[in-house]
């Protein structure tokens, strides 16, 4: 089991790789849009005074690119932890254990080849 120092520094490093990616998707998203509808994105999606169709392109471009990107960055960050710690995350659990078990094999061979 982890213990809290473990877990807090989870915390802050999932949450902060999560966060960058947030951010960076979402300006990117904003440029995307911009180039190919030749507009700004609406302000608030959900204002009566926006179009329907605008709105639920710019829902969902923004919620793909947003959700994919800390995906990203916090599977990213995970593998960063599994090879300085040699184990998953606190609060990670590997269905099939295949995680757990590359976390283990990459620690070793690491250790091995030093």
């Amino acid at each position: 089991m982890a213990g809290p120092g473990s877990k807090m520094g989870w915390k802050v490093v999932g949450g902060a790789a999560t966060a960058l990616a947030g951010t960076a998707a979402s300006r990117a998203v904003t440029v995307a849009y911009r180039r190919i509808r030749k507009t700004d994105p609406p302000k608030n999606p959900a204002d009566p005074d926006t179009a329907w169709p605008e709105a639920i392109v710019w829902a969902a471009a923004s919620g793909l690119a947003v959700g994919l990107g800390r995906l990203a960055a916090e599977r990213t960050a995970a593998r960063g932890w599994v090879r300085a710690t040699g184990s998953l995350p606190p609060g990670m659990t590997s269905k099939n254990g295949g995680s757990a078990k590359a976390a283990r094999q990459t620690t070793s061979s690491a250790a091995n080849s030093a």
